[in-house]
């Protein structure tokens, strides 16, 4: 894929030039304009360099437990799971769960849900949700689909 490489900072060789700049700007107006544009794309690949970590680290697993509930008799466990996720540049999803992940610092990945019997230690049911996006700090009845488990 073509997003799949990190970016990479231009190497110093870099050369920009401005035909014919010399007939209206002197060599110091010409140098200010020069480090400017330097300046600009060194920021924006720090940028983008800082965008893809933290995109990597949102689609990369853990396996956590990200929610436990309990009755008398029964656990809901629910852990995060590194069945694939199918976010490509095709999806409509795509710019808003980008957005959630770089600005909102979301993570996107699969979730794996276990009903557990306590009495005899048996997993009663299971389920597998894909293409979670969990926010920090919202509560798991925004992304938890209860319809899973019926």
């Amino acid at each position: 894929s073509q997003w799949q490489s990190l970016p990479v900072l231009p190497a110093d060789g870099t050369q920009v030039s401005f035909p014919y700049a010399g007939e209206w700007l002197t060599e110091d107006e010409i140098r200010a304009v020069l480090d400017a544009v330097h300046d600009a794309v060194r920021s924006i690949c720090y940028q983008v360099a800082e965008d893809a970590r933290r995109i990597r680290a949102a689609l990369t697993t853990t396996g956590q437990t990200l929610l436990t509930r309990q009755t008398r008799r029964f656990r809901l466990v629910v852990k995060e799971s590194d069945h694939p996720c199918w976010l490509d540049e095709d999806d409509e999803n795509l710019p808003v769960v980008l957005d959630a992940i770089v600005n909102r610092g979301a993570r996107f990945s699969s979730v794996e849900m276990y009903l557990v019997s306590d009495c005899i230690e048996h997993i009663l049911s299971c389920g597998l949700a894909c293409d979670v996006l969990r926010i920090p700090d919202e509560p798991p009845r925004r992304w938890f689909d209860r319809g899973v488990l019926r």
